[in-house]
């Protein structure tokens, strides 16, 4: 189970915070004194840290440049209502994921902790999938695409020219973001990450350019956009195809004239950000339909880096499992499994509509759910949530199901038929399905990038 400390000297919004997140799989801890703060993390080693700004007369600065300085890892979220902007620039610079005004809003709240613990378990992620070799990060994979990718990473990364990278939803497009990073002659320079598509339609332009006080209904306080606290480093626009229109538009004048200007505000500020742009979406048929700016793609499309799905570079498919594999035994702390030979058979064969990203939750369902021997009968058991096998439990009354089936399994399997049951209802369209489901927008979002659904298959032809 996840732990999260809360570190806020207001017992008021350590217990809204709790509430918010009572119904969430986490372990919850907090701490009401900025001097404890350390000791608390060294003696608990929580997974995730939402950080008050301000303590008294005091700020957590310090404390994130000590933490900075031992090299703890552990991702943080800024909390405040009175933080100025210079000092979420601060934040952001020491390491902090994403910065968070008071008084906290439970959707946004929600979202951006699984945003945070997906993005650092990314990097663990990557981390694991790569090796040195020749003094540069390689991916792993033997496939004649994964040879290719590796070619495009190296010539560019250190080029400094926007990338957009396509592929399917779960081919890893994050992770080759985060690769050309760490490459690039930025990387000293912190990496903003923003997914498009997590966000609700009104606050997308406030998100990336920021807003001044009272520029809107809930502008508490003024606020830095992600482009701003990009500022010399990287900007990863996940889902960039999902950006309103108004939003393009901004886009577009900032990359033609490096320009921004927060809402709310007359001044315009000058900055230098790499971008790098992704999307599984199909953007020329989409400026066809007249939903994507012609002029934005042709900036955004310099460097074309399009991932194949897993489907299509079946050599790399075992390699990735016992990758995945690995890293879950060491971080559930499980004794390393031994991988049966026939388990490359079931795998070779599926169809991965959920790319990667389904690969390792099987990798993962396998490691917490295996004995000493991870066997083909022990997969086909787990991937009881496949396509193939998707339609026979729909179709199965739940006092038929397989005695093998977890609870969690069970849910998690419900949870998705229905999402897709009433997308289908709506053809593909997001917001009514929210409404329907009674559930934000950006939350529904965030269900269906878990599950891999993707809205557009459900629309009218």
């Amino acid at each position: 189970m996840m732990k999260i400390l809360i570190a806020d000297d207001e017992a008021a919004i350590r217990g809204s915070i709790k509430l918010i997140l009572s119904d969430q799989p986490y372990e919850i801890i907090d701490c009401s004194e900025l001097d404890l703060i350390h000791p608390t993390i060294a003696k608990d080693q929580p997974d995730l840290i939402l950080l008050d700004v301000h303590f008294k007369n005091r700020t957590s600065l310090d404390l994130m440049r000590q933490l900075a300085a031992e090299g703890e890892q552990i991702p943080i979220i800024v909390l405040s209502g009175a933080a100025s902007a210079g000092e979420a620039a601060q934040a952001v610079k020491l390491g902090a994921y994403d910065f968070i005004e008071k008084p906290v809003s439970a959707d946004r709240l929600r979202i951006c902790i699984e945003r945070c613990l997906e993005n650092a378990s990314l990097v663990q992620k990557f981390k694991s999938m790569t090796a040195p070799k020749g003094g540069g990060l390689e991916i792993i994979g033997k496939s004649q695409e994964t040879e290719n990718l590796r070619r495009m990473i190296t010539k560019f990364a250190d080029k400094d020219v926007r990338v957009l990278i396509t592929g399917e939803t779960g081919t890893g497009k994050e992770i080759v973001a985060q690769n050309i990073w760490q490459r690039s002659l930025r990387r000293t320079r912190p990496l903003i990450v923003v997914n498009s598509a997590a966000l609700p339609e009104n606050l997308i332009e406030s998100e990336l350019f920021g807003h001044r006080k009272g520029s809107f209904t809930g502008a508490v306080s003024d606020q830095m956009g992600k482009i701003e606290m990009a500022d010399r480093g990287t900007l990863f626009l996940d889902e960039i195809g999902d950006l309103s229109s108004a939003a393009q538009t901004k886009l577009l004048r900032f990359l033609e004239s490096g320009e921004i200007q927060k809402l709310g505000s007359n001044q315009i500020k000058t900055v230098d950000v790499r971008l790098i742009a992704a999307t599984s979406r199909d953007l020329e048929k989409e400026m066809e339909k007249g939903n994507f700016r012609s002029d934005l793609f042709y900036r955004l499309n310099v460097v074309r880096i399009s991932l194949a799905p897993l489907r299509n570079r079946r050599e790399d498919i075992s390699l990735l499992f016992n990758e995945f594999v690995n890293f879950f035994c060491q971080k559930f702390k499980e004794p390393r499994k031994i991988i049966s030979p026939d388990v490359a058979e079931i795998l070779v064969s599926h169809s991965w509509p959920g790319n990667v990203r389904e690969l390792r939750n099987l990798a993962e369902r396998a490691v917490l759910n295996a004995d000493q021997r991870i066997l083909k009968e022990h997969l086909q058991n787990i991937m009881g949530l496949s396509p193939r096998q998707a339609k026979a439990f729909a179709n199965t009354p739940p006092q038929e199901l397989e005695a093998s089936l977890s609870l969690k399994e069970f849910k998690r399997g419900a949870e998705k038929q229905y999402i897709e049951k009433i997308l289908n209802k709506t053809s593909g369209s997001v917001s009514k399905a929210a409404q329907l489901l009674q559930i934000d927008r950006t939350y529904l979002h965030q269900k269906m990038l878990n599950h891999g659904i993707d809205h557009r298959k459900f629309r009218i032809k």
